[in-house]
């Protein structure tokens, strides 16, 4: 018997590489098993990858860009409405530079409307004035003047001769030819020179042709 357990036991001592390989094994499975189904659900290793880094570092950024983004629209927005409000006092600047001088120009008329108004009220008053002087001095003219004279006009006057017109008779003339001549009728230019139907003119002889 004591045999065997020597045996057993020189068995165990020969062989310290083979349990020694045993432990480790042993090691490394408790600590996977540990790491895998560890007192906390979420362990954090004991050192982080640069991977992770990384990672963590392309959130941020992101997280930064979502921020600044909505920030910087913002901005944008504001820098708009600013930069419209400005145009429109610009606008409304031009407008009242235009509507000043038309606003002056309107007073001026309305000054110069009430000058002459009064003007024409003053020179009113002077015309009637110098017309009821005018008056007054006619009607003093009046009582002064002596009165005239009446004229007796003759009660005839004697009227003007006409003026005769007279026609010397050339050769060849004919009474119907002075006749159309002077626009008149042979018979007219008979009577006016007193010549019977059968008298006959010669040259030299001189007819009345006209008054």
């Amino acid at each position: 018997m004591k045999d065997k357990d020597s045996d057993f036991t020189d068995q165990v001592n020969s062989e310290p590489e083979k349990n020694d390989f045993y432990e480790e094994d042993y090691l490394q499975w408790d600590k996977k098993k540990k790491a895998k189904f560890g007192s906390g659900v979420f362990k954090i290793p004991e050192t982080i990858p640069f991977s992770w880094f990384v990672v963590f570092a392309l959130i941020f950024i992101i997280l930064l860009i979502l921020v600044l983004g909505g920030t910087l629209g913002k901005v944008v927005g504001f820098e708009n409405r600013l930069k419209n409000l400005e145009e429109q006092i610009v606008r409304f600047q031009d407008i009242d530079d235009k509507l000043t001088p038309i606003l002056e120009q309107a007073q001026a008329l309305e000054q110069l409307k009430d000058r002459f108004d009064r003007l024409e009220a003053s020179m009113t008053l002077r015309m009637d004035h110098i017309a009821k002087g005018l008056n007054d001095l006619q009607k003093k003219i009046a009582q002064v003047r002596p009165k005239k004279t009446q004229v007796l006009k003759p009660a005839e006057v004697a009227k003007k001769t006409p003026k005769k017109r007279y026609y010397t008779v050339r050769p060849g003339d004919t009474l119907y030819n002075i006749s159309r001549k002077y626009g008149l009728t042979v018979k007219k230019i008979r009577a006016l020179n007193k010549l019977s139907d059968k008298a006959v003119i010669h040259p030299g002889q001189k007819l009345i042709v006209g008054s």
